[in-house]
């Protein structure tokens, strides 16, 4: 695949770390993992939302060709500008009170899948399909980056420094503004997810293969590996870490929800087995041969997971493709709440706002939903969207929310007086 683009600062410095001095890092804040005492174990259902208590969009951009799915979108810090992406081979940076577009990112031959603006919205970079990063400051392309086909693309969280996982399993590290580039080099497995540990001194990514790495950003070096034999046995399709820098929670299409620890990648505890509570394939043969078997046989797995951001709250979210919302109670490893949210349909993002126990996740469905996870109760819904929402975002302060869909536009909701 890299053939078919010309040579790129790919090649350049290659030898050299970029220097996560103490400065570019974030405070590590520790984990107070005593629950509130009236915390339970609990089996809820959402309660009954009015459909005059659904919230409208504040701004919808159409800006994207009619019949073309947005994949991806992000909000600047303070919610004013979006960023989205799609399968026209194009992005577009636009104002999120009007809708007016202030830039369109050309050059991408391929869908783009990924754009994130960096953690002071200095930069923006943009990813395709076929591996053509881009990143953008002040409305102008300074940087372009080639790689075998694009898989996961992050920002770090305090430095000007972006990762990208490619086909071959390699994750690149370029450092801005002169593009300096480093090289993981992987097993030959593609990886499919990955975070940065609040400290910013390390990534843990998940493989297709249910390979889990820890990686040193510094030394480049791989600090711990759970093998497909010992943790997840497939693709790894989200993971996230805990504000302790100790833990990290991953979720994979073998139904699993594994907690570890970040040191040395020692299994904690398999939260869940979503697999191992499917009917035997025996009990399934009748059905198998009647037609329309029923959907709650269906596989099932969890797609997005994410830690609470308060460190005194220790919850931790998981959505399904059967359209399932768990919370977890972190410190006692049990399940807090079973969240019904009366849908049989994929859930796709769940994210917290910000330093709060209210999480919004959003499906297939088209309507995002904002739950409160200490109660397990429907708070708000946000529709209009006619196709899967693919995406979701909340802006740094906490002010708007972004979310983008197959049905070719991005909506902002004022989440402002959620709290």
């Amino acid at each position: 695949m890299r053939d078919k683009y010309p040579s790129s600062s790919l090649e350049m410095d290659i030898e050299e770390i970029p220097d996560l001095s103490d400065e570019d890092l974030e405070e590590v804040v520790d984990l107070d993992m005593e629950s509130d005492n009236d915390s339970v174990e609990s089996i809820d259902s959402v309660n009954s939302v009015e459909d005059e208590t659904s919230q409208k969009a504040m701004c919808i951009f159409r800006g994207h060709s009619h019949a073309s799915s947005v994949f991806c979108g992000c909000l600047s810090q303070n919610g004013e500008l979006a960023v989205t992406g799609s399968k026209e081979d194009l992005a577009y940076i636009w104002d999120t009170t009007t809708g007016n577009i202030v830039l369109k990112c050309t050059g991408h031959t391929d869908s783009v899948i990924f754009a994130e603006f960096n953690h002071d919205d200095n930069y923006l970079a943009t990813g395709d399909m076929k591996g053509l990063i881009q990143v953008w400051s002040k409305n102008v392309c300074c940087s372009q980056f080639y790689i075998d086909e694009l898989h996961w693309m992050k920002w770090h969280h305090s430095a000007n420094i972006l990762l990208a996982a490619s086909e071959n399993g390699e994750i690149y590290m370029w450092k801005l503004p002169k593009g300096q580039c480093k090289i993981f080099h992987g097993n030959g497995t593609i990886v499919e997810s990955g975070a940065i540990f609040p400290d910013g001194k390390s990534i843990v990514v998940g493989c297709r293969d249910g390979t889990i790495r820890i990686i040193d950003l510094k030394e480049g070096t791989v600090m711990a590996t759970i093998p497909n034999n010992q943790g997840h046995s497939s693709l790894v399709t989200d993971i996230d870490c805990h504000m302790n820098n100790k833990l990290f929670i991953s979720v994979s299409t073998d139904g699993k929800t594994i907690l570890s620890t970040a040191h040395n990648g020692k299994i904690i505890c398999v939260l869940q087995d979503l697999q191992s509570e499917m009917p035997s394939k025996e009990d399934d043969n009748a059905d198998d041969q009647q037609e329309g078997q029923s959907e709650s046989h269906k596989e099932n797995w969890a797609e997005t997971v994410s830690f609470c951001k308060d460190p005194a709250i220790p919850l931790a979210a998981t959505a399904t493709v059967n359209g399932e919302l768990f919370v977890w109670d972190i410190s006692k490893q049990v399940l807090r709440h079973k969240i019904d949210l009366q849908i049989m349909d994929t859930l796709t993002k769940v994210r917290w706002k910000g330093n709060t126990s209210i999480l919004f996740v959003a499906g297939l469905d088209g309507v995002t939903r904002c739950i409160d996870a200490k109660t397990g109760k429907c708070l708000q819904i946000y529709k209009g969207h006619k196709k899967a929402i693919l995406d979701l975002h909340i802006s740094q302060n906490e002010q708007r929310l972004l979310t983008v869909s197959d049905d070719s536009t991005a909506r902002v909701y004022d989440i402002s007086s959620i709290s």
